[in-house]
């Protein structure tokens, strides 16, 4: 199994792990703040720390490093990600999840067409330097730390959230 396949197939398990969290949940939890506090903010991007903006935030994130990736010129700069307007719009749940479940069939369609110059190419986001597959690695770092997120959100709402890493593939090697 090559690198990016490893990456794709943990990947693609922690974000259908996310939409078991999703499905968890109801609209009042989806959007509620459970334990407000100045320390639940997180910026201008996500205003106050909610199941719907941590969601939002990674379905809207994923979709535009992976499909940035190739066109960055090696040394080039990843531009900071925007908020989506089709992503925002998602008022429920499963409107949201059905957006999100295209979104991330789409993100693995451009991971697999990655080359292997992609993954090799030195670039810069954030003020930090990447090779492609280093970013990669830095999403699904990144999408772990939301999850968590969530997690206690929902355990703060006394919502029993789903045992992380339960994957839904138990037939076949994860990564």
């Amino acid at each position: 199994m090559t690198e990016l396949e490893r990456f794709r197939s943990l990947f693609h398990q922690q974000v259908l792990h996310t939409f078991d969290y999703l499905q968890a949940i109801n609209e009042t939890q989806w959007q509620g703040i459970p334990c407000d506090s100045q320390a639940l903010y997180l910026g201008s991007r996500i205003n106050k720390i909610t199941i719907a903006a941590l969601s939002r935030h990674l379905a809207t994130t994923e979709s535009h490093w992976i499909s940035q990736l190739p066109s960055i010129p090696a040394n080039g700069t990843m531009p900071m990600p925007e908020k989506d307007p089709v992503i925002e719009a998602a008022k429920t749940v499963p409107g949201f999840i059905d957006i999100y479940e295209l979104r991330h069939r789409k993100n693995m369609e451009r991971l697999t067409a990655l080359s292997a110059g992609d993954l090799d190419k030195p670039l810069l986001f954030a003020g930090r330097h990447y090779t492609g597959m280093g970013l990669l690695w830095s999403i699904l770092g990144h999408h772990a730390y939301h999850l968590g997120q969530m997690d206690l959100l929902m355990r703060q709402q006394e919502v029993t959230a789903p045992e992380y890493m339960e994957w839904r593939e138990k037939e076949r090697v994860v990564g």
